[in-house]
């Protein structure tokens, strides 16, 4: 249901290596977005309608707590031309882990629960449930198994499916990690999230989300899918023969507490904007702290928690049938951007990337800084680029759990050798990560495309990570 990007990729955005390098730097308390900077989005977004990767594209960057840029191009139904605006509802994705997350530390805000409890206290008719808390269903790391693991589920997401049964269906397989051991993607945490949500709070997980969040935030056109009426939303649509075709709908049932959300760019700002006056210090805190476990991506809960020019960085993305989102901030310079798109990758590549359009804006605003590095660093990072390109890897250099991810399989699959000859590799950062190693940042030109490259290395010098991404 969910595509992350490169299986690499642990940081999301990067733009245009020569704008990145060409821009001045933003001033403290200043207003980045000038008018000119504006037309550039325009220009960014314009181009990728015009381009043919979408029917349409809607916008929102938020900058020192104020939405500075909503707009829309394109079409939200092609049938009738209808224009794409601010204003019209998307179904948002895998952005909606954020809102659950989110109920779920409300609730224990209010000391309905802990993030400690056990699933099984209140689902017990889980099993599997028994051994694992809701802080890991939150962080992705339960180690439950997926749903598309069970034959003849997954395969049509049109049909309905009633929770007790998939998790009846999913109790009869076995995990395939223990608890708290590995991050790894699964619809089913949040939709089992959700269902705690419910249980504890007494009303359905739409209600206690409009009670707590969307009214208070007076975000009027964001509701769960299935619970209301969708109003001047966007059709979604797939890739075809003869271009963009109608997507299938997938039933609220597989969506839900997961990726159920309908919004819009002006009620996700202000959800990025106001988050703080519905949660606790401590519970945003939470939220945006990685977990300990192993795995290629630091997740904290709804969001990816990365860091960018040495500064935190926060995402989300999802895609659905239909729709492909993003939601994305720079917390330490109070800078956020929102993409929205009604057109997925399900049935072709050739589409809008929010991800790679959203870091194409970010750079404009926030551009990423060079930074002096060891030479010795620079040279072994574009070493390991090479190495990546032939497959010769010399796994002495790696730590041995990154060694075991980096498999000679999953570097085949990526082919980093497609991408051709490195034209350029510019160092951007140098920070220390919680577990003491040092991750070092790049912008890195190949001769289609430029990338965000981060090179990870402990204190006696193994390398413990490598992501690349566009």
């Amino acid at each position: 249901m969910r595509r992350w990007g490169s299986v690499f990729a642990t940081a999301l955005f990067v733009g245009l290596l020569v704008d990145a390098l060409a821009l001045p730097a933003r001033s403290q308390g200043g207003l980045t977005l000038t008018p000119s900077l504006a037309d550039r989005i325009d220009r960014i977004a314009k181009d990728e309608v015009h381009a043919g990767r979408t029917p349409g594209l809607a916008i929102g960057v938020i900058e020192d707590g104020r939405l500075v840029y909503a707009r829309g191009f394109g079409f939200a139904t092609l049938v009738r031309h209808a224009a794409m605006t601010p204003d019209t509802e998307f179904y948002a994705g895998g952005v909606t882990m954020q809102f659950t997350a989110a109920a779920i530390l409300l609730l224990a805000q209010d000391g309905k629960l802990s993030l400690d409890d056990k699933v099984s206290k209140y689902v017990p008719e889980f099993h599997l449930g028994s051994d694992i808390t809701i802080a890991q269903l939150l962080t992705q790391t339960s180690g439950l198994p997926n749903y598309d693991e069970i034959p003849n589920v997954a395969s049509d997401l049109t049909r309905t499916i009633k929770m007790s049964d998939l998790l009846a269906m999913i109790d009869g397989i076995k995990s395939p990690a223990p608890p708290g051991a590995v991050h790894v993607f699964n619809p089913i945490n949040y939709l089992v999230a959700g269902l705690i949500v419910q249980r504890v709070s007494g009303v359905p997980l739409s209600d206690y989300l409009e009670q707590h969040i969307f009214l208070p935030l007076v975000m009027n056109h964001t509701f769960l899918a299935g619970d209301n009426g969708i109003g001047t939303h966007a059709t979604g649509y797939t890739r075809s023969q003869r271009g963009f075709a109608v997507a299938p709908t997938w039933d609220p049932a597989w969506l839900d507490g997961d990726s159920g959300i309908v919004s819009t760019i002006y009620d996700l700002a202000k959800w990025d904007i106001e988050m703080p006056v519905l949660l606790r210090v401590d519970s945003v805190r939470t939220m945006f702290t990685p977990s300990a476990s192993q795995g290629a991506t630091r997740y904290g809960m709804g969001w990816v928690i990365d860091r960018r020019g040495g500064k935190e960085f926060v995402w989300s993305n999802g895609e659905i049938s239909g729709y492909r989102a993003m939601n994305a901030l720079l917390p330490e310079q109070q800078v956020g951007v929102i993409v929205l798109s009604n057109a997925d990758s399900l049935h072709g590549r050739s589409v809008t990337i929010p991800e790679e359009l959203g870091a194409r804006i970010l750079d404009l605003l926030v551009p990423p800084a060079t930074a002096n590095l060891d030479n010795a660093v620079v040279t072994r990072a574009k070493e390991w680029l090479e190495r990546l390109a032939s497959g010769h890897l010399d796994r002495s250099e790696l730590t041995p759990s990154f060694s075991a991810y980096l498999s000679d399989d999953l570097v085949a699959r990526e082919d980093f050798a497609a991408l051709g000859p490195l034209q350029a590799i510019a160092p951007a950062s140098s920070s220390t990560e919680s577990n003491g190693d040092t991750l070092y940042e790049f912008l890195v030109r190949y001769p289609k495309a430029q990338y965000h490259y981060e090179f990870e290395v402990t204190p006696d010098g193994k390398i413990d990570g490598l992501s690349l991404t566009a």
